[in-house]
């Protein structure tokens, strides 16, 4: 009598029954490993993920507020994570800036800029002037000399901001979805679904920045980079119009309204953070 050996799941060795174990999911692997093996998978996992990186770009980008809705009803096998989507886009908004100057070999767009000269327009600042900037309400804050030094070096002040921008943003994200909750309470209660949706949103507004970026630092035309601009502008805009609309249902003069009041105080938190990285990376000069 034949015996028929089974191959076992070299996870945790539980017969195999397909190309999956059933009862940890990993995938059937042979243990000769190969460099074409090799190339293969790192290509299938930079590329496809099951296919499910280019068809939720494509979803993110092109249908405002589907996949917040497919996600909160359940049909979620089909796209990534919304934290994964995240990590992604806005992997590629803070990589876009440095891998540009390091292709073009040309500063990307500073993030802050101080500048301290003489009436005459000179660098070397004179007595009086040092004198005047040390009784302004900066100095009082921050320190005349870190100011100067700041103004001298405008690289590090920009380095030290790009360092801690992320996080920032990070957490700006519930505070978005604080937002949108308070102003969608009814339709939505439930404060985590929010946080879907801010994920999302924040995902397609990176990507967006990302392209941005990417054009300030090949194209020196003014004009275009300015129409680029503004397209990134009506895109985000548009985009988070859409979604709300696409997910609340309400009608387009509630959403805009609301939309509206959103921006403003989304705006002002925007400010706030930007002040409180500026006095950050002021103290670490």
């Amino acid at each position: 009598m034949d015996v028929i050996e089974t191959a076992a799941c070299l996870n945790c060795d539980r017969p195999l029954t397909g190309p999956y174990c059933a009862s940890c999911g990993q995938k059937r692997r042979d243990t000769d490993l190969t460099l074409r093996g090799f190339l293969h998978e790192t290509t299938h996992e930079l590329t496809h993920w099951d296919g499910k990186v280019p068809s939720t770009l494509k979803a993110l980008f092109f249908r405002p507020g589907l996949l917040t809705l497919d996600f909160l009803a359940g049909r979620r096998a089909r796209w990534l994570s919304p934290l994964r989507l995240y990590l992604i886009c806005s992997l590629a908004f803070f990589v876009s800036k440095p891998l540009a100057e390091a292709i073009t070999h040309r500063s990307g767009r500073e993030m802050a800029k101080i500048t301290i000269t003489n009436p005459d327009g000179s660098t070397t600042l004179t007595p009086e002037v040092l004198r005047e900037l040390e009784a302004g309400v900066p100095a009082r804050v921050f320190g005349r000399d870190r100011l100067v030094r700041a103004a001298l070096n405008n690289a590090q002040l920009n380095r030290e901001i790009d360092a801690v921008l992320p996080k920032a943003l990070f957490i700006l994200l519930p505070i978005f979805a604080l937002l949108t909750m308070l102003a969608w309470r009814r339709r939505m209660p439930r404060y985590p679904a929010h946080l879907y949706l801010a994920l999302h949103v924040h995902s397609a507004w990176f990507g967006a920045l990302a392209v941005l970026t990417i054009f300030g630092a090949f194209f020196t035309s003014t004009a275009v980079v300015s129409l680029v601009g503004a397209a990134v502008l009506a895109y985000v805009v548009g985009y988070g119009v859409l979604a709300v609309h696409r997910i609340f249902g309400d009608s387009w003069v509630k959403t805009i309204a609301k939309a509206v009041a959103i921006s403003i105080a989304y705006s002002l938190c925007l400010f706030a953070s930007s002040l409180a990285l500026l006095a950050y990376a002021l103290m670490r000069m």
